[in-house]
């Protein structure tokens, strides 16, 4: 599949920022944002394929800042030194990723104001679901992604809730609550700290 074939209005463009703070506006430039991202030359045809899918789940099921880590999750797949990701089905990683995210970003619980069951993501790529849970731990381990707090995959809220602080004094705190009592001054962000 070639640049040209991807649709503009996907609405994950215009989501992700790249390292200088640049906001994409078009699907076409976030693409290109990837590609220039060290996917290899001979992967960028999956990763546009696969790209695609999600993009239509995304517009069923999610909303835009959602579709957007699902789609720099499997940009970072993509990235691997080993090519997993040309074997395989399409749906079963456009899903495979999904699911991940969904995991990392509490998207089963119906609580949640994005929620999705199993059974609708299964039903969206018609896969089975005993292949999707088993893949999403494969790439959880590969990728070593943390759980609720992988910066760039979850959601500014979860990530304050599950990134941990550890003060010179030896208390440790979620850096949410730590911002709450005064510890960490209210304007800091996530990444400062990085």
């Amino acid at each position: 599949m070639s640049l040209a074939r991807v649709p503009e209005t996907m609405p994950w463009a215009g989501v992700l920022p790249d390292s200088l703070g640049n906001v994409w506006s078009t699907a076409s430039e976030l693409i290109f944002l990837f590609r220039v991202k060290n996917i290899p030359a001979e992967r960028q045809a999956r990763f546009d394929e696969v790209a695609v899918m999600i993009d239509g789940f995304g517009r069923e099921h999610l909303d835009a800042e959602l579709t957007g880590y699902v789609i720099e999750l499997w940009a970072r797949l993509c990235r691997k030194k080993d090519a997993a990701c040309l074997r395989g089905k399409p749906e079963v990683w456009a899903a495979t990723v999904a699911h991940v995210i969904a995991r990392m970003n509490f998207l089963f619980d119906r609580a949640q104001p994005v929620h999705l069951t199993f059974d609708t993501l299964c039903d969206h790529f018609h896969v089975k679901k005993t292949t999707i849970g088993n893949k999403a731990s494969q790439v959880e381990r590969q990728l070593r992604l943390r759980q609720h707090a992988e910066p760039g995959l979850c959601r500014n809220d979860l990530l304050e809730q599950f990134t941990m602080i550890q003060f010179s004094n030896g208390i440790v705190l979620p850096f949410g609550t730590a911002k709450k009592l005064g510890y960490i001054p209210p304007d800091e962000r996530l990444e400062d700290l990085r």
